[in-house]
């Protein structure tokens, strides 16, 4: 392998749009550009440029404007141009390797490879989840049960056609290869990271507080990812409006706003929360670090890796989250996971009532992130996987 060693990326999604998908895709891009590879990525015509990521885009689309997790009538028609112009840049990059992500990327990453089959290139298959299980979540086969199967048999086939698999958990790992029968020498781990947190100066600090309109005597609860339904929104809402303490504020960082706003102001809470909607997320870090107590809502467990998550853990915070695999392998061991929404909401009580509870409880979890994630530890586990399959 040169420096001058090439790799095709293929995103079906608005790449940069500040969240969780994307920051996994940044992240896997830096860590190959730190192991000498020159990536190109190929995304749709809309989120924005990343400093050091170098990107092509699809040609607009008229009325696209979506960035948010969740289906569109458009993605369609944006993944046929997707695919077009995957294999422009594929014919002039002639890359070492194709790195497709998600299941939709996968797909086109597959027609590339077969369409230009005599130059046997290494199909890469970056999961974040299972695309059924995902859906799932999503409420899309509620109208539609008969399209489960199929999607689950088009996931199986494109599972085995990837010559190489890496997921972004351990737990979207055994997923797929139990749900998949994938052999263990084909699949690997490259789990998502994230970068540790500087702590706040009191100026800056009070600074935040004060552009937020965040009450400085009450305890912070903060949330940070999408408001969708298969994120845990219909929890979040439940933890809310079922919270009796005067003393919890919640801060929520996410988008879209909408329903949530509604919600709140339907059942007299506006006043108990704080709505950033979209923020950049370089400056992320920083919002949690106003936090006291941090929340990972959601119920279903399709496999994902989780970014909120890890930047919780890079923060020192303390973390209510759900007893599931994902949040498991998360979390320290000696964490107690909630099973439902009553037990979330005792739990929020008592680190509410006790500041040494919350500073145990966020010293071990820095120290789970120190020691077992950062996007150091992923490039050195992306380094194995590239070694072993470009050698092939």
């Amino acid at each position: 392998m040169t420096n001058q060693a090439k790799i095709l990326q293929i995103a079906p999604t608005p790449f940069f749009s500040d969240r969780g998908c994307h920051i996994r895709i940044e992240g896997i891009v830096r860590c190959l550009t730190e192991l000498g590879y020159d990536n190109t990525v190929c995304t749709y015509h809309h989120g924005r440029e990343v400093d050091g990521v170098k990107t092509k885009r699809i040609s607009p689309i008229k009325n696209y404007t979506q960035t948010e997790a969740g289906p569109s009538k458009y993605k369609l028609w944006a993944d046929w141009k997707l695919l077009w112009l995957s294999l422009k840049h594929y014919r002039t990059l002639k890359p070492v390797a194709i790195h497709a992500h998600l299941h939709e990327g996968l797909m086109i990453g597959l027609v590339v490879k077969v369409l230009f089959f005599w130059r046997r290139t290494p199909l890469i298959a970056d999961m974040q989840g299972s695309l059924t299980g995902e859906l799932e979540a999503h409420g899309s086969f509620k109208k539609w049960p008969f399209l489960k199967w199929p999607t689950r048999l088009i996931e199986r086939l494109l599972m085995w056609c990837a010559n190489t698999i890496i997921c972004s958990s351990s737990h979207s790992l055994n997923k797929i290869k139990g749900d998949f029968g994938i052999a263990d020498e084909k699949i690997s781990l490259a789990q998502d990271g994230a970068a540790p947190a500087t702590p706040l100066s009191e100026e800056h600090r009070a600074e935040l507080f004060k552009k937020l309109s965040l009450p400085i005597n009450k305890t912070i609860v903060v949330y940070s990812g999408a408001l969708l339904d298969g994120k845990g929104l219909r929890e979040l809402k439940e933890v809310i409006s079922g919270n009796q303490n005067s003393d919890v504020h919640f801060l929520i960082i996410g988008y879209p706003t909408e329903n949530l706003a509604q919600f709140l102001k339907e059942k007299n809470l506006v006043d108990h929360c704080t709505l950033t909607g979209r923020i950049p997320f370089e400056s992320l870090p920083d919002y949690l670090s106003t936090a006291d107590i941090a929340i990972d809502p959601k119920l279903s467990d399709a496999g994902e890796g989780s970014g909120k998550m890890l930047n919780y853990l890079a923060c020192g915070l303390p973390v209510l989250a759900f007893d599931t695999q994902n949040n498991r392998d998360f979390l320290p061991k000696e964490t107690t996971l909630a099973n439902n929404v009553e037990e979330m909401l005792t739990q929020l009580q008592y680190f509410t009532d006790s500041a040494a509870a919350r500073q145990k409880e966020g010293k071990r979890n820095l120290k789970q992130f120190t020691e077992r994630y950062s996007w150091s530890v992923t490039k050195g586990q992306l380094k194995r996987v590239y070694d072993s399959t470009l050698t092939q």
